[in-house]
């Protein structure tokens, strides 16, 4: 690819994303698109909203674009933020802060310094040629052996001590939020709360509860409350009782101690973990047996591993279109490209990184779908997974494949053949894309994030929606949650290409400062207006991306390693070693110093807060709220808080049909009729065990 074709698609990038936020900013002043811009502000606060969506009549200015959503994205908060939306939230809008802090200075490092050295050089071997003109900006124009690469190494060593300086004020800073966090969200039951799967059956009670009822009264008796078993639900005609269950505690200290404790010597009995919040349970995988869980997880990793291969033919082909010389090769007609001027820019500049989006695209929804298999207890768990492999995905497809595909085969069978070589062929490959990924990043921040603020689908549906159904469903706002799995790893393999070219090719930092620039504003705007908060985890998404960028930070030192070698430099190659080692050790050192907190609910902050709860008053009002809070969807709809029944025993004995209890009971062989019967008759059970007990 050459200048012209970069500068095409820049060109055509700028001007798409101007039309589109031109269109976005009139479209969202239009009072019948509130359920689309604002759902998230509809379904909270209707009079909160602006004076244009109060107007019935017809307005003139609302067909005038205006821009003021941008400036309120640069005054907005992080406490406002985290108050109003989660750290959560926060966590995906301080990822493009980190990315803006990290490359702004980078910029003016590459472009006053790298620059002004790769394009003065003078001493580049004549047997080199040139494959694209805008090399001469990279270290590609060094020539080898040049005392001019001790600049790039210096640049290298400040590149990468000043990102594990940010990434170390990030986590400290995200871990201060998460406690506060804690503190504000401590009335929330799951604080309370244990999930505990692999329960034994007990024999003598012909049911799970019992078993839970009598360890935990056990072996935590001051600090044990109740329990809630879980039932499967798939056949409400014969509903069974599950080998799990959900345990609360009369205080967060004795919930924090059970959850991290391990309970039996079997370590597949009586398994223990912090309880997701109930809205963030995903109760039909707590059906499946623990034991069972290492089969689906690697059937996951088998279905995403073949998804993985077979995306390769994508990727390939699009390098391939992105040379002409290629594409002239096996499609001869293609040469009546060159005929019509400027078109070739546009082919070899626009449509290859166009084509690698468009399927790139689907893959966080179909990661989601493979991810399902692992059957996670909870959707944030889920989601989170599935951002780790859609990372990895974009990772090994989209950069690894984007710079091997040339010669895709005979290039990873020799790096296996001879692993020692690998950072010399990374370093030959990295220095030739640089355009391409210049232009990969205009296609998916300016196209990509313009799109996303104008939810184009979601508007289209809403049209076809009103002319169809009528006006009146126009007041149900689409309320949706924000797609972490789709956010977080399409920026991190962005900043994953700025690390990496960061001293090889620095002119493409501009490009991402603006990519970063434009989606923080976006997704501020989306945060606010657009998506709703269906979980929070407290900050734990910031963890797996602190890894992402580590292993950004480890490809740009391994990437230099090889530059510096096929540039015979060898004292440079020696001497960025003790860099890479150090990274290393600096991601150990988080993970001892940060990862625990994130993961775990610390017995400090646990007693501090139920300290607070003793002094307002509010313990009991918590506790109460745990004991109700973890009964399935379909057990809250048949009205059973007002039965006589205790949530501490199981509503219905194992495997025992509610339809014959129904009909014992001269109640309606109904759905809620039959499990009031079942719950009367475990309601017995429960008095006559306790009156044994007594005896």
């Amino acid at each position: 690819m050459d200048a012209q074709s970069l500068l095409a698609s820049a060109s055509i990038n700028i001007g798409l994303v101007f039309i589109i936020l031109v269109l976005f900013s009139i479209f969202k002043k239009q009072p019948g698109n509130a359920v689309v811009y604002r759902a998230r502000i509809m379904s909270r606060d209707e009079a909160a909203f602006p004076a244009c969506y109060q107007e019935d009549a017809f307005s003139f200015r609302r067909f005038l674009p205006s821009f003021e959503w941008v400036g309120r994205a640069f005054r907005v908060t992080e406490d406002e933020l985290m108050r109003n939306c989660g750290l959560d939230a926060l966590v995906v809008i301080r990822l493009f802060k980190f990315g803006i802090k990290l490359f702004v200075p980078c910029s003016v490092v590459g472009l006053l310094v790298l620059v002004p050295v790769n394009c003065t050089s003078q001493e580049r071997s004549s047997s080199i040629t040139l494959s694209y003109s805008i090399d001469s900006f990279t270290i590609s124009n060094i020539g080898r052996g040049s005392n001019r690469l001790w600049v790039h190494f210096s640049c290298l060593y400040v590149v990468s001590l000043y990102a594990l300086y940010l990434l170390y004020q990030e986590y400290r800073s995200l871990l201060k939020r998460r406690i506060q966090q804690l503190y504000i969200i401590k009335h929330r039951p799951d604080l309370f709360t244990i999930l505990v799967r692999g329960v034994p059956f007990c024999s003598e009670h012909n049911d799970h509860g019992c078993s839970v009822d009598h360890f935990f009264s056990k072996h935590y008796p001051h600090a044990y409350n109740s329990y809630q078993v879980v039932y499967d639900e798939q056949n409400f005609e014969e509903v069974t009782e599950l080998p799990a269950a959900f345990v609360s505690f009369n205080s967060r200290q004795g919930a924090a101690l059970a959850s991290q404790t391990q309970q039996h010597e079997d370590p597949l009995l009586w398994i223990t973990e912090p309880a997701p919040e109930p809205r963030d349970v995903l109760w039909n995988n707590l059906a499946v047996p623990y034991g069972y869980l290492i089969v689906h997880r690697l059937l996951a990793v088998v279905v995403a591993s073949v998804l993985t291969i077979f995306f390769a033919i994508p990727v390939t082909a699009v390098q391939g279109i992105a040379q002409l010389e290629n594409i002239k090769k096996w499609f001869p007609p293609a040469r009546a490209i060159q005929l019509i001027p400027g078109l070739s820019s546009i082919v070899t500049g626009c449509l290859p990184s166009f084509i690698l989006n468009s399927f790139i695209y689907a893959v966080p929804y179909a990661m989601l779908g493979i991810c399902g298999l692992q059957c996670c207890v909870s959707r944030s768990k889920k989601e989170m997974k599935t951002c780790s492999m859609v990372f990895y995905f974009l990772l090994g497809n989209v950069f690894f494949l984007s710079l091997l595909s040339g010669s895709l085969l005979e290039q990873i069978g020799e790096s296996f053949a001879h692993p020692k070589s690998f950072p010399n062929h990374l370093a030959t490959a990295v220095s030739s894309q640089a355009d391409f990924f210049i232009t990969y990043i205009l296609t998916d921040g300016l196209s990509g994030f313009s799109l996303e603020i104008l939810q184009l689908c979601l508007l289209v549906w809403h049209f076809i929606r009103s002319g169809s159904f009528g006006r009146e469903t126009q007041k149900e706002p689409y309320l949706y949650s924000l797609p972490y799995y789709r956010v977080i790893p399409s920026v991190c393999i962005c900043i994953l290409i700025g690390m990496v070219y960061a001293v090889v090719a620095p002119f493409l930092l501009p490009f991402l400062v603006v990519y970063l620039l434009l989606g923080y504003v976006v997704y501020i705007n989306q945060i606010q207006d657009v998506y709703q908060t269906t979980y929070e985890t407290c900050g734990q998404y910031w963890p797996h991306i602190h890894n992402y960028i580590v292993i950004a930070i480890v490809l740009m030192q391994v990437t230099m390693i090889g530059l510096f070698g096929l540039k015979s430099k060898p004292t440079a190659t020696i001497l960025t070693i003790p860099l890479l080692v150090l990274t290393l050790l600096f991601n150990e050192y988080c993970k001892i110093c940060f990862r625990p907190t994130f993961y775990r609910y610390s017995v400090q902050n646990a007693m501090e807060n139920d300290e607070l709860d003793e002094k307002e008053g509010t313990m009991e009002a918590h506790k109460e709220m745990a004991i109700k809070s973890y009964r399935q969807p379909f057990l809250r709809c048949t009205h059973l808080e007002s039965a006589d029944s205790s949530t501490t025993e199981p509503l219905v004995s194992s495997k025992r049909s509610l339809k014959n209890d129904a009909i014992e009971s001269d109640e309606p062989d109904e759905k809620g009729g039959a499990v009031e019967a079942a719950l009367r008759d475990s309601g017995s059970r429960q008095q006559s065990r306790l009156a044994d007990s007594l005896v």
